[in-house]
């Protein structure tokens, strides 16, 4: 008896071949492309439809008009039903992918699976030689199975094998494609492989509500020049210097003799930079004083991860100080009494958090108010890194704003003097060279992605679902 088959495939040439040679050669096979042909076959009791390799989707009532099994070549393993299963795959680091043969029924995905063929994902896999392979895999399947596809009797389920439980769509493969700028650079990568196709440029990059294909990577021309040594190696490096030249480091308000350094940290923007310095430094041999800025907008002290981050600097021998920032006050004229009632409250803050003595003071933009005229060596009871005293009797030298303003601290050390009061800002010192603005970027896109990275943990940490998200 002649087999009467639609075969609903995109397959051509050998593949479409193999099919066909695999379903018998008594049959008589109708191949149609697109739901309109499809509909427009002839059906009748002895017709089987079987699927393979096509993104039409078989309406509910064409399946019911059948009355012999319809099946369905899904070029994926069980895991991974849906659309675009190959690049899910690749994404979620599938171990084993291949084809699976399934009754069809109305849902997409969602008929019992009557055969797998497996296969082991290759450490250089991409999405497209997953596909080849899944699609080889599902031949594999119709040779193995094609006979019993074309009786009555409904092939048998296979026991304990289930579809897995995400379903992927379009919409959630564009998803996947877009990313933004708080994609981490481990995440970014992911994607991208991921995401690749041979035929298609399909990861994409959304700015000011607008979607951009990225086509392909281009490198970077940095042009760093004068900030091509702030770096962590170049943070040890003046580290070394100051020690070879026999500098001792002191502490604030230490009496200090001989050739002394005090090595001084403002906080301005990076916590997570402030700790891999404390971090250097130890490693070094040396104490250095950090300076926080209760009223940030930039960390928060309050933060639990803020804190341990405080706690980790004084576990390796550094001092916190109060960085004053006069700009969170109403006050662009300070007395000396409210200057120091606001010193003394900002000081409880960080003792009450730390449970240890605060016993210096720096402040933060000075020059944006009178700050600069308290010039005497204590604040409200704090040592004050902006007195006379050091102003007069030290030689000084700062990184501010990310470059030099006056001389490099390498050619300030060089020269010898006595009595050295150097300061740096942590969010300069970062481990590839970049320029003063991408290292702010740096560390806003960091603790940006690391508030995103805490909401993810804890809508999964609470079972619920993370809308629009990976």
């Amino acid at each position: 008896m002649t087999q009467k088959i639609i075969l609903l495939t995109s397959s051509t040439g050998r593949a479409l071949d193999r099919v066909t040679e695999a379903l018998g050669p008594s049959a008589s096979i109708a191949v149609v492309r697109d739901l309109e042909s499809l509909r427009a076959a002839p059906v009748d009791r002895d017709t089987s439809l079987i699927c393979f390799g096509t993104g039409v989707i078989v309406p509910g009532d064409l399946l019911a008009s059948l009355t012999k099994p319809a099946y369905n070549l899904h070029a994926a393993s069980p895991e991974f039903p849906g659309r675009d299963p190959h690049h899910f795959a690749i994404y979620r680091s599938a171990q084993r992918y291949g084809a699976t043969l399934h009754l069809m029924t109305e849902r997409v995905d969602d008929g019992a699976i009557v055969a797998v063929e497996m296969f082991d994902v290759k450490p250089d896999a991409t999405p497209d030689s997953l596909l080849a392979e899944a699609n080889r895999a599902a031949l594999r399947l119709i040779e193995r199975c094609g006979a019993r596809m074309l009786e009555r009797k409904p092939m048998r389920a296979l026991p304990d094998v289930r579809w897995g439980p995400i379903k992927t769509r379009r919409s959630d493969f564009l998803q996947l494609c877009r990313v933004n700028a708080l994609t981490t650079s481990q995440e970014f990568e992911l994607r991208r492989r991921a995401c690749a196709s041979t035929s298609h440029s399909n990861l994409t990059v959304e700015l000011h509500g607008q979607i951009f294909k990225i086509d392909r990577a281009a490198a970077i021309d940095d042009g760093l020049g004068e900030f091509s040594e702030f770096t962590e190696a170049g943070f040890q490096n003046i580290l070394r210097q100051l020690k070879s030249a026999g500098y001792r480091f002191a502490r604030y308000g230490d009496q200090s003799s001989g050739s002394h350094v005090i090595w001084r940290h403002d906080v301005d923007v990076s916590m997570n930079r402030a700790v891999r310095l404390a971090e250097i430094e130890h490693q070094e041999g040396v104490v250095s004083t950090y300076f926080i800025n209760p009223r940030s907008c930039f960390y928060s002290i309050f933060e639990p991860e803020t804190e341990a981050m405080l706690r980790r600097i004084q576990s390796l021998g550094h001092e916190i100080g109060l960085h004053f920032d006069a700009s969170a006050y109403a006050t662009r004229t300070w007395s000396e009494d409210a200057l120091s009632a606001a010193v003394r409250r900002e000081q409880a803050l960080l003792e009450t958090l730390l449970q240890s003595p605060i016993r210096a003071l720096s402040w933060h933009n000075p020059d944006q108010s009178n700050l600069l005229d308290f010039q005497d060596s204590e604040i409200a009871g704090l040592s004050n890194a902006y007195s006379g005293t050091l102003r007069r009797d030290y030689v000084y030298c700062s990184d501010s704003n990310g470059y030099w303003r006056f001389k490099p601290m390498g050619e300030v050390i060089a020269m010898g003097h006595e009595r050295l009061h150097l300061l740096t800002h942590p969010d300069w010192w970062t481990p590839d060279a970049m320029s003063p603005s991408e290292r702010i970027t740096r560390a806003l896109l960091g603790r940006a992605r690391r508030l995103r990275d805490d909401y993810d943990r804890r809508l999964a940490l609470a079972g619920r679902r993370n809308a629009g998200g990976k």
